[in-house]
């Protein structure tokens, strides 16, 4: 079978009658040498479709839209949201973004999918436009808001959470950039009948002024205040914004092209770049021009300066960020912790490492992180666990508060709890990662998890214990007196994290 994530750009196809085309997107798809082999046998494009689906290669194209509405079944379930409704729209076109080959465009295909979208009965079908027409790419907005007009038209019956679809109202902005003027961070706050949001954004004036990263949380109580501490960074400056300056800063990064660069940042622009674009056209204009040039200009002199042109003719240190985390291993009682230091920036493979060295695990398991953004750890695609060497921690708990889980040993699943306890900035001089506290011994490798190693607890401490006499001997100990699980040693938690630790901001 063609994948399924080429089977929309393939249909698309059918409108542009390039032959040519269609072999090349079934080559760069991977699709079977007997696809290929039809296709050059083919006089027309259509013709090369009609002959894969016949040869069951390649589903009809009824299959292959019911397969996209599916993605919006979710949004019939009571208890849905408009934010919700919106979540699910920018993700599917991000999806859909991921899945076409390099060549297609996603605008084209969205808009051969809405021009049959009318012929469907299914609730899905008029939720996919209503959502289309409120988030979608700018130039499919219009086509999925006629589609949807239609299908009301037709007797379907709206969903609770279109009622104000695409129009929350807008609050407060605000935002930090660096005195280089390299890049600057903008929020924007927007509210649904008391239900707040932001939007992230990220801008890199080093890179073209386009959007480098952008993305959505519902903690807007926190973030300004989060915000304000940041920018006391003598590095940083933070800033109350009107939305009319905010639109003007965001409008001309929206006109450049985007300019993710991590994989966490790629995946964040194609999923929201067209929610961050329908966001700020509802912002009220009126930034002064003049004070939208200055900024521009100040943004351009400083940008300059940070590369090496300016007057000063060389950039300072870029600031770094850690993390303060406290890693609880989940289900002991007095609890096992510790309380780490490592770089934001810091992927999650290396956190994996700092997590085994400081609870004295010897990495000889397999392990997974459980984030909101998936799954991460030893690679297994079977198990749906992505490579955790691609995934930085401020990109799955980025704030105070944030949480994730991490698994070691699937056999004795010895399950961690992750909270970041504050984001500060690194202090000179000084290396990381490194271990600032905890309690109580690590468990030995392969002791069952924590009810094994509670009964080895108790094994130990009763010398009757017929298995007494084989657990020292299993532990390489000749009495329960030298295996102490009360004792942390915080000099040989920091002595093993010293291995992998370096300074960050030389004093």
């Amino acid at each position: 079978m063609v994948p399924d994530d080429a089977q929309p750009a393939l249909w698309d196809s059918r409108e542009l009658r390039r032959l040519g085309r269609l072999r090349q997107l079934a080559v760069n798809t991977g699709a079977p040498e007997e696809a290929i082999r039809l296709i050059e046998g083919a006089a027309t494009a259509d013709e090369a479709v009609e002959v894969l689906v016949a040869a069951g290669l390649m589903p009809s194209e009824p299959d292959t839209v019911q397969g996209m509405l599916s993605w919006f079944t979710p949004l019939l379930e009571p208890g849905c949201d408009q934010l919700d409704a919106e979540l699910c729209g920018a993700q599917f076109v991000g999806e859909l973004r991921r899945g076409c080959p390099p060549d297609a465009d996603v605008t084209e295909v969205l808009g051969n999918v809405l021009g049959h979208l009318v012929e469907y009965e299914s609730p899905e079908a008029l939720a996919m436009a209503q959502v289309l027409a409120a988030v979608g790419p700018p130039d499919v907005r219009v086509i999925a808001a006629d589609t949807a007009y239609r299908m009301a038209r037709g007797g379907r019956t709206d969903m609770p959470w279109t009622a104000g679809l695409g129009r929350p109202r807008p609050g407060p902005c605000f935002g930090y950039g660096d005195i280089y003027g390299a890049q600057r961070s903008v929020v924007l706050v927007f509210g649904y009948a008391g239900q707040k949001h932001a939007l992230v954004v990220l801008v890199d004036y080093l890179l073209g002024g386009g959007v480098k990263d952008c993305y959505l949380v519902d903690y807007t109580s926190t973030i300004r205040d989060y915000y304000r501490t940041v920018g006391a960074d003598p590095e940083l400056k933070f800033s109350d914004l009107d939305t009319g300056t905010a639109r003007e800063m965001l409008d001309e990064a929206l006109s450049k092209e985007p300019c993710p660069v991590e994989p966490d940042q790629i995946e964040h622009v194609d999923n929201f770049i067209d929610l961050l674009r329908a966001r700020v056209e509802l912002l009220p204009r009126g930034a002064p021009a003049a004070r939208a040039a200055a900024t521009r200009t100040s943004a351009t002199r400083t940008a300059a300066t940070a590369r090496g042109t300016g007057t000063r003719g060389k950039r300072a240190p870029a600031p770094r960020n850690v993390h303060r985390l406290k890693v609880t291993l989940h289900g002991t009682k007095p609890a096992i912790w510790r309380r780490f230091e490592v770089p934001s920036d810091v992927s999650l493979a290396r956190l994996h490492k700092v997590i085994q060295l400081g609870f004295g695990w010897q990495d000889s398991h397999l392990y997974v992180f459980e984030t909101a953004a998936g799954r991460y750890g030893s690679y297994d695609p079977d198990l749906e666990i992505r490579t955790a060497a691609n995934k930085k921690l401020s990109a799955v708990a980025d704030w105070p508060g944030d949480k994730i889980r991490y698994e070691y040993d699937f056999g004795d699943s010895w399950e961690h709890d992750v909270v970041v306890e504050a984001v500060q900035p690194a202090q000179p001089g000084v290396a990381y990662p490194r271990c600032t506290g905890g309690k109580r011994a690590g468990p030995p490798e392969d002791s069952g998890g924590v009810w094994g190693y509670h009964d080895l607890l108790n094994t130990l401490a009763n010398p009757r214990d017929k298995d007494h006499a084989q657990l020292l001997r299993w532990l390489g100990i000749e009495s329960a007196a030298e295996f102490d699980a009360d004792r942390f040693d915080l000099d040989a938690a920091q002595s093993a994290l010293a291995t992998i630790s370096k300074v960050l901001i030389k004093p």
